[in-house]
């Protein structure tokens, strides 16, 4: 009896044991990815003048949140994290050793940064800087020798003994010697699996892709900053999660085994990547790899990090209220009214960019829905901040004559007629640059029936075979309904607002914004009108408010304008916005 009660004792044990056994040889790892933050550190859209829960201080709260939950945690950037947002734009032109982004970046912990085109566009001097003030590591193995500190990769061993080996590569931007990052990242990779035996491979970049990793269908205009996607062809078998940046769109893939990230923009969300592990015998296996993301509107902000950063908000405030031009007149804006017509608020802006950019033409429609105008007198800093809807920088394309007229085509989905009320797509209401708003041509668009009536270059008309120089504003270029068309001949990361500061002096006399767009873009409606008895040709051109020549052009039906019959129907445009009745106001969502 005393011997079975033992056996029973020690079978017990045994199966606790194992069982104890088995759950230590389980482990999960989370790999957070952030990207194109732009220096955002406060819940505030400076744009716009309104609360968002996005930058620093949420994605602090949100680490430290996961941190104490799993001790097997990496934190990695890809790029654009410094600035491109008022409150970055302001810490980035002071020492390095007041700039309260990167003070934030490392209380935040960040294991890697892989410099972004925005770090990289600063210079070797400040770049520099910024390496040694961070606390973790920064990773370009194309860049090494370049810049002091930066390493070609960085194996992050976790409390249970995980290895995680992190290689970084950037995109070819700015003024340094660059080597060859696939051959650099061959022998790199290979030596790592060969000393080290990681248990996963992260290879980060703060390069873009052109097509969708997993599907293969195109995502993006080409460009030489977007190497993601010779990444992904040269390394799928080596790697288990690759990090993308340097674009403001959101993506989160699973191939097999292999996860693709971009977090977005503005801070407003991260990826999360959680990779599950079995020990057999003292080695980890890889078994399982997830990848979500995470809306920092779903997060608890910690209330003592905001106000650490709040403690630095008066100063941003009294450098954003500096005046820095003047206008001569109250100028109203409406993102509807910038659609149908002409507005100096985009052409300012669309011009800034032309110039800066040496471009012939340009397209400019990432701006502000929610901007009032500029109202006369001083404009302040902020002010200019806000004719501008999203940080982004700038693409320069060359493009035929024929693929302009089919981008302007494309705009023209966005609007229809319906009883003589212009509907806008709810696409174009919530994003406004999906409708192309070009300057530098002359041209008419026909609203209900999606055609272009006129369009002319330098007083000539635009031929298909024609070649023009373009500006286009990055965030453009990628995404949902991406432009497409034409060739990437200079890739400009400047955010638009720096440019915009540095060059809209240029367009002013003495420094004041006066009311005198140039026009060079009409929505038109196409009419018809029955004669009736009585009629007389100069009669109908008179009362249809069409000149004589016109009406004969658009109406082979009349051959001699003495004699005009009962029923026949003239056709004739009309610019929508000069309709009688008025119908400013007739425009509405759909």
């Amino acid at each position: 009896m005393m011997v079975r009660k033992w056996k029973i004792i020690l079978g017990s044990l045994f199966i606790f044991i194992s069982a104890f056994v088995v759950a230590q040889s389980k482990a999960n790892v989370t790999v957070v990815h952030t990207s194109n933050i732009y220096g955002n550190v406060l819940p505030y859209n400076y744009f716009n003048d309104t609360f968002e829960p996005k930058g620093l201080t949420y994605i602090y709260s949100y680490v430290t949140s996961k941190r104490a939950e799993n001790q097997n945690f990496v934190l990695i950037d890809t790029g654009n994290i410094l600035y491109g947002s008022p409150f970055g734009d302001y810490f980035v032109e002071k020492d390095i050793a007041e700039n309260r982004v990167l003070e934030l970046i490392n209380k935040t912990g960040y294991d890697v940064l892989v410099p972004g085109t925005f770090e990289l566009s600063l210079g070797k001097e400040y770049l520099n800087q910024y390496v040694r003030k961070f606390n973790g590591f920064v990773l370009a193995t194309n860049l090494v020798g370049e810049i002091d500190g930066i390493k070609n990769y960085y194996v992050k061993v976790l409390p249970n003994g995980i290895k995680i080996a992190i290689f970084g590569v950037v995109p070819p931007y700015g003024e340094y010697k660059y080597s060859d990052y696939i051959a650099n990242l061959r022998e790199r990779i290979d030596r790592v699996k060969k000393e080290v035996a990681p248990d996963a491979i992260v290879l980060a970049t703060s390069g873009g892709i052109s097509y969708d990793p997993v599907k293969g269908n195109r995502i993006a205009l080409e460009s030489n900053l977007n190497i993601g996607d010779a990444l992904v062809k040269n390394f799928s078998k080596d790697v288990n999660i690759f990090l993308f940046g340097n674009q403001a769109l959101i993506y989160t893939g699973k191939n097999q085994n292999v996860i693709y990230s971009l977090p977005g923009n503005d801070g407003l969300s991260v990826n999360e990547i959680n990779l599950e592990f079995t020990k057999n015998g003292t080695k980890w296996k890889l078994n399982n790899v997830s990848i979500k993301n995470v809306k920092m509107a779903d997060i608890k902000v910690n209330e003592d990090i905001i106000s650490w950063a709040q403690k630095f908000e008066t100063e941003v405030e009294k450098w954003l209220s500096e005046n820095l031009f003047a206008s001569a007149v109250t100028i109203g804006f409406n993102k509807y009214m910038a659609i149908l017509e002409d507005s100096l608020i985009t052409e300012l802006v669309n011009k800034s960019i032309i110039e800066y950019t040496r471009a012939q033409i340009g397209i400019w429609n990432v701006y502000n829905p929610n901007f009032k105008g500029i109202v006369e007198g001083n404009i302040t800093r902020k002010e200019l901040y806000g004719l501008i809807g999203k940080t982004t920088s700038v693409k320069v394309l060359k493009l035929s004559g024929g693929e302009v007229k089919e981008i302007i085509k494309n705009s023209l989905q966005y609007l229809s007629l319906e009883d003589s009320k212009v509907l806008f797509s709810r696409t174009v209401v919530n994003n406004p640059w999906f409708y192309d708003l070009i300057e530098g041509i002359n041209y008419k668009v026909v609203l209900n029936n999606g055609t272009i009536r006129e369009i002319t270059f330098l007083g000539k008309p635009l031929e298909d075979s024609d070649t023009l120089i373009m500006s286009v504003p990055t965030i453009r270029t990628y995404g949902q309904n991406p432009l497409l068309k034409g060739k990437v001949i200079n890739d400009v990361e400047v955010p638009v607002q720096k440019i915009l500061f540095s060059t809209i002096g240029n367009l002013l006399s003495d420094g004041v914004i006066a009311n005198e767009e140039d026009r060079n873009r009409e929505s038109l409606v196409l009419l018809t009108y029955t004669v009736q008895a009585g009629d007389t040709f100069r009669q109908v051109a008179y009362r249809l408010g069409v000149s004589e020549e016109e009406l004969l052009k658009l109406n082979p039906i009349i051959k001699d304008p003495n004699l005009i019959r009962p029923g026949w129907k003239f056709i004739y445009y009309k610019k929508y916005l000069d309709l009688i009745p008025p119908l400013k106001e007739l425009f509405e969502a759909k």
